[in-house]
This record gives C-alpha cells, structure tokens and sequence, in this order.
C-alpha cells in the first residue's frame, strides 16, 4: 500500500455581480502556473452532455502534485497560504481555502476575487490529517 500524499487544486471566482446572487462566476480546477479548467463554462458543460460528468471531470483535471513526506506537500500548500480549514474537525475530508484572495490585476482591475482550494489524498486517513494539521497549525 502507497502513502504517497496527493494534492489537488481547485478555485472559486467571484465578482461584484455574481456576489450579489450569492454564487461564484467561475470555479474548477487549478494548475501550476496560473491555468484554469473551468467547469462552469459551456464547453465543459458541452462534455457532460456528450460524456458524462464524471469522464468530464476526470478528462480536464490537472494531475496532482504527489508527495513521498508529509513535509514536503506542507510546504508545497504553504507556499499559498494562510488557509482556512473547512471544517472545525480535520480529518480525511477537510480541504483547505485560502484565507485571502488572489491580488491579481483582475483583482484589483475588475474586483474580481479569486481563492484556491487544496485537497489532500492518501491512502492512510492520518497521514491526510499529519498534512492538514500541518498547514493550519
């Protein structure tokens, strides 16, 4: 059995008009360098409809960052932070949102607000939670 540690990233942009109905106006996944996989948009909804959803997503994700320590994909996540946890009780499921936004041009251009999301694999619960507990303190 692996405990190769896995991480994923994903994002959720909002702007003033989509903060006013209470959604984002763009979300999915995230690669390195600043790429964005949008599944909010009409070509990946085009997919869906041909493919299914979870080929659709399985199709456009990034691979994750992997990690043989639960040090190194600390400082890999770290590099992003501060973080908030999503739930009050880490474990497995919890993933982590950046306490800030982004301060991009569009930010500061178009108020649009921009936050990533990593989500940590592993096929050993505590050792997710070791990763986790590690970012927040």
């Amino acid at each position: 059995m692996s405990n190769t540690i896995k991480v994923t990233i994903t994002f959720e942009t909002t702007t003033p008009e989509s903060a006013e109905h209470g959604d984002f106006a763009d979300h999915g996944f995230y690669g390195r360098g600043g790429w964005k996989f949008s599944i909010a948009d009409d070509n990946f909804q085009a997919r869906v409809a041909k493919d299914g959803r979870e080929k659709a997503l399985k199709d456009m994700q990034p691979e994750a960052e992997c990690f043989d320590s639960v040090e190194d994909a600390v400082e890999y996540i770290q590099c992003d932070g501060p973080f908030e946890a999503s739930s009050s009780v880490i474990d497995e499921r919890t993933w982590l949102t950046q306490s800030s936004p982004i301060e991009d041009r569009d930010y500061f251009e178009k108020g649009e607000s921009t936050r990533l999301s990593y989500h940590v694999e592993c096929s050993d619960p505590a050792v997710v939670k070791e990763v986790l507990e590690g970012v927040v303190g």
